[in-house]
């Protein structure tokens, strides 16, 4: 993609083009990486979730196992089965949105474009348009084309002009 501006002074059209570059620049990566985004912080949303559901049952197995801990009865030893079930589902589940958000971030990443600049702006000695000198030139011939056809034509003619309206006023 090439970035060219035109104006007379070059100083404010290098500093336009940077300008546009960085915007344009910025404006691409997040078109392009808007969808990957979302899906991450949806899949972190998710991850946070699951690591406070897996501290829960954490906590429930280990305050279980400690009230619990000198009983033999089966239904007391069923239940921390059942609550330490529960933790390893949440530890689980928890690893998985982990390893999902690491792959979100990873297309984040992918997705993301590398803009290059091969050729930043640079300021010109002198500019190119307009031309000052030919704006100079013309200026010039307009004048100089405009004071001979006014004392060639126009002079003469405001002259005739100005007697036929003094005949016709001393004829009336």
């Amino acid at each position: 993609m090439t970035i060219s501006v035109t104006m007379q002074n070059p100083l404010v059209a290098a500093t336009v083009v940077d300008t546009v570059q960085a915007c344009l620049q910025e404006y691409v990566t997040e078109y392009r990486t808007s969808k990957a985004r979302r899906i991450l912080n949806y899949t972190e949303q998710l991850r946070n979730e699951a690591q406070t559901k897996y501290h829960e049952a954490q906590i429930q197995y280990a305050n279980y196992a400690d009230v619990n801990q000198k009983l033999v009865i089966q239904t007391s030893r069923a239940e921390l089965i059942r609550l330490q079930n529960e933790m390893n589902l949440a530890h689980s589940t928890y690893n998985q949105m982990e390893q999902q958000v690491l792959v979100a971030k990873a297309k984040v990443e992918k997705v993301t474009p590398i803009n290059a600049i091969i050729q930043p702006a640079q300021v010109p000695l002198n500019s190119s348009k307009p031309n000052k000198v030919l704006i100079f030139i013309g200026c010039i011939l307009l004048f100089g084309g405009g004071s001979v056809a006014w004392i060639l034509f126009v002079k003469d003619f405001m002259r005739n002009m100005k007697k036929d309206s003094l005949y016709t006023d001393e004829s009336q």
